[in-house]
């Protein structure tokens, strides 16, 4: 990334530009077909035929399949480079939704959830470019962007979704379920159709920030070269580390575990135990979303201001109490607000995590070190668990497993676990992790 003038930093949002701009465009897009879907994600397996087990084994084998490529995608961006590396697995990232588009079966669900999660080993590779083109006087602020920008679509794609299937349940002469069931494979064939073109935008416009000079040309004869470099550079990597950003992993890992654990079964808690419809927890993302897009700016600003562990510490203090009163929730507004208030913790959470990570690691080692732990910390998920790296993806497999079991037993012990070990968490941040005296560019 070539160094920025004084004269290029015009108005408030001057570094909002080449791979910013294309990345943040393309997080729109995706935003828009998968948001409307993902939301409803438990309801389809349900409606499908499938149990609350099967619905944490179908999270816990999509998690664990994100860990397998991981490696590979961290290896091959730091030394072949980012950028077609993430369009060209876009593309196959965007083929594997076709199961969930024909499934008949909750095991076909399985399948799709076990391809899309193994062909996202290209995150390491973009989190790297997108901490690369940001400045560190203002990473606070732009990861805050990065996550607002879409956000804003995600606020109504769940309403659109809650409609659509409200439409369908009431027009098409089915029962609910099947009605559900169609009104949710049409949004996957939007998704599939919307993936291919962010695809084909990441693979024109994207500028690579690895210099030619710096990297190294791979063929389909170096598979097993690349796979063994790869995994070996996991010890590698490991050994680099010094001790804070090896406390940020053993944090990662035990978060993950327990916010996986319960991601999968907010929406179905809201619902079975509440008693709110889908269409009401729709409204409930929309709501959480405006507000949490109103504060997204000012907590992003926060975060280079305060410094990034102040405003991680300002989230995960918080997050435990409001996750332990979920289980007191009696009503669409009492949800509403539970969420609200998760989604405001994760927006400062977040740009902090992600400003103290890119904070740590130089350039020519971001895609190794994302590929193991991620780019965004602890983020607090009421859906789908989005995974960090490979370090996180088997706890947070585990968790999903035990989560259905846990559910299963007894639904408010759920929370009750998930707000202890985050609190904990917390205080772990608070003593052993310590902010880099110069940040890495």
């Amino acid at each position: 990334m070539t160094a920025i003038s004084e004269q290029e930093k015009k108005g408030m949002f001057w570094f909002i530009q080449g791979n910013i701009k294309i990345l943040i465009i393309c997080r729109l897009l995706w935003s828009l077909s998968t948001s409307i879907v993902y939301p409803y994600f438990s309801y389809y397996i349900e409606a499908i035929g499938g149990t609350k087990q099967d619905i944490g084994f179908i999270s816990s084998i999509g998690i664990l399949a994100g860990m397998f490529l991981y490696p590979v995608g961290g290896f091959l961006a730091d030394k072949s480079g980012r950028v077609k590396l993430i369009g060209y697995s876009t593309v196959l990232y965007a083929f594997a939704h076709i199961p969930f588009i024909i499934a008949n079966d909750w095991q076909t669900l399985a399948l799709g959830q076990f391809l899309s999660q193994l062909l996202l080993f290209y995150m390491p590779a973009m989190n790297a470019l997108s901490s690369d083109s940001l400045p560190p006087g203002v990473r606070g602020k732009g990861f805050a962007i990065m996550m607002a920008v879409p956000q804003a679509i995600r606020i109504l794609a769940p309403v659109i979704g809650g409609r659509l299937i409200g439409y369908y349940q009431a027009t098409s002469g089915l029962s609910e379920d099947l009605a559900l069931i169609k009104a949710v494979k049409l949004a996957w064939t939007v998704a599939f159709g919307t993936g291919l073109v962010v695809a084909w935008l990441r693979l024109k416009y994207l500028t690579e920030t690895i210099e030619e000079d710096e990297s190294e040309s791979y063929s389909w004869g170096d598979t097993l070269s690349v796979l063994k470099q790869s995994y070996a550079s996991i010890v590698d990597s490991v050994k680099w580390m010094d001790r804070s950003l090896k406390t940020i992993v053993l944090i990662e890992v035990i978060a993950a575990f327990f916010v996986a654990m319960s991601a999968p079964f907010w929406s179905l808690y809201a619902k079975d135990i509440v008693g709110i419809s889908i269409q009401e927890w729709g409204n409930v993302n929309l709501w959480s979303g405006v507000v949490a897009l109103i504060f997204a700016l000012p907590l992003g600003g926060a975060v280079d201001k305060w410094g990034p562990k102040k405003s991680v510490m300002a989230g995960m203090i918080v997050a435990p109490f409001i996750i332990f009163v979920f289980q007191y929730a009696n009503g669409f507004w009492a949800v509403t607000g539970i969420i609200t208030m998760i989604a405001l913790c994760n927006k400062i959470m977040i740009p902090g995590f992600s400003t103290l990570i890119a904070n740590m690691i130089p350039r020519e080692r971001r895609g190794r070190l994302y590929s193991l732990l991620g780019e965004r910390g602890v983020q607090i998920s009421w859906g789908n668990f989005w995974g960090g790296g490979f370090l996180i993806f088997p706890p947070a497999a585990l968790g999903a497993w035990v989560g259905g079991q846990v559910y299963a037993y007894s639904p408010t012990l759920v929370w009750q676990i998930t707000s202890v070990a985050l609190f904990m968490s917390a205080l772990m941040v608070q003593f052993l992790v310590h902010e880099p005296e110069k940040a890495q560019v």
